[in-house]
């Protein structure tokens, strides 16, 4: 095992923020944000997309690949009790609420009315709260409440930043030195591959339906491990600060550590323990959008806080990581297997020992009250009972419907499979 390197971040650091990102808008950028979320309502309610390229905001700011709306009123809900802080929002996967009307209600009140409500009899505490945050509004922001029933209604209320302490993340103590190689060429090759990433933003993404910048970058790093032979794993997770701060990073985990890259960039931040805490400050130190020291929250595709990164694991996901029955296994075939979005080959072998280890990546939609998230079938074969001929193939291979395994040669015992889930 070598000593762990910090890897340096070669961009240079920028200073000031944006106030947008923070939450300081003026009308025009309410009108446009309310016309955004418009677009976006109407694809969660019907599919509706945007042509591309017909909406944009007038400021700079707003079109910065870090200003991410869709989850700007979520601290607020939280704040008056409209929402849990644990609860995965689903926003980004237009299934928000993951079917609690309530939540979904509230972030389209919000969205498009700029309207919070809260029940002084089912949740006293969070209208107390509600009454007191429209109390302390600043004249500028034209706040104003009434009672409707037992509701408090406000509009224009000023929405709240995320608040609390940053993890420190842990730098990893020791990392082999095949780690450290494919990570040294993942510093080398990032910067290029987020600029061949072609793709609009994430606000973009959501009402038009094209492909983000930073999934285009996901891909990218999903082939650049491929092409390693590297068993590494890719995931997303976006950094959120202020209100409508979010940069979308792709997360890479080892056998013995994990980077974090930012999608905007390609800039490489770690090695980090495997259960070191999600940190990404020193990457966010590099845009003028974020205030030094402020918050910073990590949110996964599925709208779920996430504080440690994703591993693979044997049970499935469920309760309390998010509601309701844990899925089965998809079934391994018949049919075309659904390969991930710039996934690598949907089954792939790599020699194992004196044996041979395959996978084979699929993706959970969202169902059920639960967010996507990865499977993989991982199939052992004894030596001599590789998949092509008794050795690992070099190129893809299908499973068969019984194992999702390939065939084996006639002598060789069926592989030892199991499932495995990403979260």
């Amino acid at each position: 095992m070598a000593a762990a390197t910090v890897i340096a971040v070669a961009t240079t650091v920028v200073s000031g923020q944006s106030t947008s990102h923070y939450g300081s808008l003026d009308a025009t950028d309410k009108t446009e944000l309310t016309q955004w979320a418009t677009h976006y309502w109407a694809r969660v309610d019907a599919g509706t997309l945007v042509t591309p390229s017909t909406f944009s905001f007038t400021k700079a700011a707003l079109n910065d690949p870090l200003f991410m709306p869709v989850r700007g009123a979520r601290r607020t809900l939280e704040t008056i009790g409209a929402m849990n802080a644990q609860a995965c929002d689903g926003l980004a996967e237009l299934q928000v609420g993951f079917g609690d009307v309530g939540v979904s209600d509230a972030f389209r009140e919000a969205m498009t009315l700029w309207k919070f409500r809260t029940d002084a009899v089912a949740n006293p505490t969070g209208t107390q709260v509600h009454l007191n945050l429209v109390s302390t509004a600043p004249s500028t922001s034209n706040t104003t409440w009434g009672m409707e029933g037992s509701y408090l209604v406000s509009t224009n209320l000023p929405w709240e930043t995320l608040t609390g302490a940053n993890p420190a993340g842990q730098i990893a103590a020791t990392v082999s030195p095949g780690t450290l190689n494919t990570i040294g060429k993942m510093v080398d090759a990032a910067p290029a591959i987020a600029k061949a990433a072609k793709g609009v933003t994430q606000t973009q993404s959501l009402i038009t339906g094209d492909k983000s910048h930073a999934d285009r970058f996901e891909q990218g790093i999903v082939q650049f491990l491929a092409d390693q032979m590297s068993n590494a794993s890719a995931w997303r997770v976006d950094a959120a600060f202020g209100v409508f701060g979010s940069l979308p990073l792709v997360g890479v985990t080892f056998d013995d550590a994990f980077v974090l890259v930012d999608s905007t960039n390609g800039a490489v931040d770690g090695p980090f323990d495997l259960v070191s805490p999600l940190d990404a400050t020193v990457l966010l130190a590099q845009h003028s959008a974020y205030a030094a020291g402020s918050t910073v929250r990590y949110v996964n595709f599925g709208g779920c806080s996430a504080i440690f990164p994703p591993t693979w694991r044997t049970r499935t996901p469920g309760s309390p990581m998010w509601p309701g029955t844990p899925l089965p296994p998809w079934p391994l075939l018949p049919g075309t297997p659904t390969v991930p979005p710039g996934g690598p080959a949907n089954y792939t072998c790599l020699p194992a020992g004196a044996g041979c280890r395959c996978e084979r990546l699929d993706i959970r939609p969202p169902v059920g009250g639960q967010p996507a998230y990865a499977t993989r079938t991982v199939c052992h074969h004894t030596a001599g009972c590789g998949p092509a001929g008794g050795t690992c193939p070099t190129t893809p291979q299908i499973p068969n419907p019984a194992t999702g395994d390939t065939p084996t040669v006639a002598a060789c015992p069926p592989p030892v499979c199991h499932v495995e889930y990403f979260y």
